[in-house]
């Protein structure tokens, strides 16, 4: 009975990886994905758990919404600060080891929130674990970049920012569960075990690759190859196919060329290993499309993060519910932005593949704009059966247009410079998705007491209790939302810009390579 057992269990494990490895093409590629979507997710968890704690936090150490948002805050603007000189590491140095050393002290930083013993210490914490997962973006990118090919780039990343979702999902499920039965420390801490598992198998299962493309990862490839195989290969086949497939043009690069479009020819670059740090970040911020990209994955960040750590409490208030009730209403809107890049990288790899050569700038600004357009009826409807579809999409556009955005910043960068380039775009972009959750704190308690509801136009200034923090919570949500809109329109405007960026890159990679 045992033996048949194990036999059933081996078979379903069996099936379910070769439909995993049918669907990214690969058992290497598969390990790629869940340890890249891994990483993101545990720091999207400790984002979501801060948000789904934000009551019990509050009961704890006696403080308000802007004291919640604080916390969330502070780790990323910290990480702001340390993720340039990170950027700079993640180029020059070995990135798996990086991530191993980060992934490792993340599960300790995170044991020492738990065993906060008032809120000054509980934010000291926070400045810590800021800087410990600085590492991770810039090192993140640059894998990225090296071991998947340009075509299916907005695909699978799609599948890695899947992990990130999931891993708010289950951050706000762990913490909203368990905080019940053993309080918010037991909840915080657990979340630091998934770490330190993590660490362990970045190290057994992710080598360092070659770099400039050497390693990208074919469909049904089964190992990763680093910098010393491609060296002992020689002239041999892995060589010259490793080879061959560094200096393939993308199928943007060939429709573009087709077309008879010219690279920008103030950003081919031959030197991208001799830049300092102040010269990568003057390049980065000359090419157009990456200031847009900037921009607007900066508004999607920043609304994203202050809805991460206030959504269950709007729920809870406006409409009156408990905390698992108002945990499962968040989950059903997250399963939107699930899809969301699930579906968008698909779509936008497709629409490449017809001929559309910006389409990754187009669904991104598309992306954004959708946001807003579903997201603020959402909040004024003061019906759930109404609001929660609205939600739902608006979480789908969220996520829609993360997938091509990732994948367009690493075609308008020469590979040399994805390290640095990803901490400059991680550094700009946090400085709003850090003060995200404080404003949006600041905001609803300036607006909690407000004179008139949004909707019903009855006076709210006497009354207390959940309608009057739903309100401020409401206000913060329509006002920081609009945003998106801004982002979105400043991308659409970079679609050709884009293009003439993409063939820069990849003519500075040719000529970093000996090319001509």
């Amino acid at each position: 009975m045992s033996g048949a057992v194990n036999s059933v269990s081996d078979g379903h494990h069996l099936y379910l990886t070769d439909v995993i490895d049918e669907a990214v093409g690969g058992q290497a590629r598969r390990r790629v994905i869940l340890l890249l979507g891994s990483i993101l997710g545990l720091q999207a968890a400790d984002t979501g758990a801060v948000g789904a704690l934000a009551a019990p936090l509050e009961r704890s150490f006696h403080i308000g919404n802007a004291e919640v948002g604080l916390l969330v805050t502070v780790t990323t603007l910290i990480g702001c600060v340390a993720t340039l000189p990170f950027g700079n590491l993640a180029d020059r140095h070995s990135r798996t080891q990086l991530l191993q050393v980060v992934v490792g002290l993340w599960a300790v930083a995170t044991l020492a929130s738990a065993l906060s013993v008032d809120y000054t210490m509980l934010l000291v914490t926070r400045l810590a674990l800021g800087g410990v997962v600085a590492a991770a973006g810039p090192a993140l990118a640059s894998l990225f970049g090296d071991l998947i090919p340009s075509d299916e780039r907005s695909r699978l990343w799609g599948y890695v920012l899947t992990g990130e979702l999931i891993g708010a999902g289950l951050g706000i499920l762990a913490a909203g569960i368990l905080s019940a039965p053993l309080g918010w420390r037991w909840a915080m801490g657990l979340l630091g075990m998934p770490a330190a598992v993590l660490a362990w198998a970045i190290r057994k299962w992710l080598p360092e690759p070659a770099r400039g493309g050497q390693a990208h990862l074919r469909v049904g490839d089964e190992e990763i190859l680093t910098a010393d195989q491609v060296d002992e290969a020689g002239g041999g086949p892995t060589q010259t196919a490793a080879s061959a497939g560094a200096d393939e043009p993308s199928e943007i690069e060939r429709q573009a060329v087709a077309s008879g479009m010219q690279p920008e020819p103030e950003l081919i670059l031959t030197d991208e290993l001799d830049l300092s740090l102040w010269q990568a970040t003057r390049y980065v911020l000359r090419i157009r499309t990456n200031v847009a990209l900037i921009i607007a994955s900066g508004l999607g960040y920043f609304f994203l993060a202050g809805l991460e750590t206030f959504a269950e409490l709007y729920f809870r208030e406006r409409y009156d519910v408990g905390q698992g009730v108002a945990t499962m209403l968040f989950l059903v809107v997250a399963v939107g932005a699930v899809f969301g890049v699930v579906v968008s990288g698909r779509v936008t790899d497709g629409l490449i593949a017809r001929g559309r050569t910006s389409a990754r700038v187009i669904v991104g600004a598309v992306a954004y704009i959708a946001t807003t357009v579903w997201f603020i009826p959402g909040v004024l409807s003061r019906t759930l059966v109404l609001s929660l579809p609205l939600f739902f999409l608006a979480a789908f556009s969220v996520g829609a247009a993360n997938p091509p955005v990732d994948a367009a910043r690493l075609d308008i960068v020469p590979s040399r410079l994805w390290g640095r380039a990803e901490a400059v775009r991680t550094a700009l972009r946090q400085v709003l998705q850090g003060v995200a959750p404080l404003l949006f704190g600041l905001v609803s308690q300036a607006f909690g007491g407000g004179r008139a509801g949004l909707s019903t136009g009855v006076d709210t200034s006497a009354l207390k209790g959940s309608a009057t923090a739903a309100h401020g919570l409401e206000l913060a949500f329509v006002v920081l939302a609009a945003p998106m809109l801004f982002g979105g329109a400043v991308l659409w405007l970079c679609r050709s810009a884009y293009i003439r960026e993409v063939l820069a890159a990849h003519r500075s990679d040719q000529l970093s390579r000996g090319g001509r």
